[in-house]
């Protein structure tokens, strides 16, 4: 169920190069936060240069700098995902960026906002995940 949004600058990558970026995020949610395949909501943004204001170096190792080239991803999902789960994500979404788009990890901004089940519909008027975990508290137990 996570949802997530990538920010990143305008006129700089090719809808190709973004759509192989966004499956690499698919899968390392997949492997690392255990979601389904049909589980697949994202949203890519564009903003101009010059409009997203950072710290060239805040908190990055080896003397490291930050590009006009910043990428932000912001992942929104439930709570209960251990350490070792995100930071094996984070590590992965960087991974991919560069990869793929030929990023510096130092420019890959990731941030997780999780967010309780019952604040999700996935259309319909309905809190499709209170459904979901109700039946799995019933089938668990007989």
């Amino acid at each position: 169920m996570p949802f997530v949004h990538v920010y990143y600058p305008k006129s700089q990558w090719e809808e190709k190069e973004l759509r192989e970026v966004s499956e690499e995020i698919h899968k390392s949610l997949m492997i690392y936060f255990n979601i389904p395949t049909e589980d697949y909501f994202q949203l890519f943004s564009s903003y101009v240069l010059g409009q997203f204001y950072y710290h060239s170096n805040y908190l990055l190792e080896h003397k490291a700098k930050r590009t006009d080239r910043m990428i932000l991803v912001s992942i929104t999902c439930a709570p209960g995902r251990t350490a070792e789960q995100k930071t094996g994500l984070y590590q992965a979404i960087a991974d991919a960026f560069k990869e793929y788009l030929n990023i510096p990890i130092e420019n890959i901004f990731i941030t997780l906002n999780e967010t309780h089940r019952e604040n999700w519909s996935f259309g319909q008027g309905k809190a499709q995940m209170i459904s979901i975990k109700e039946e799995k508290n019933n089938e668990s137990s007989y």
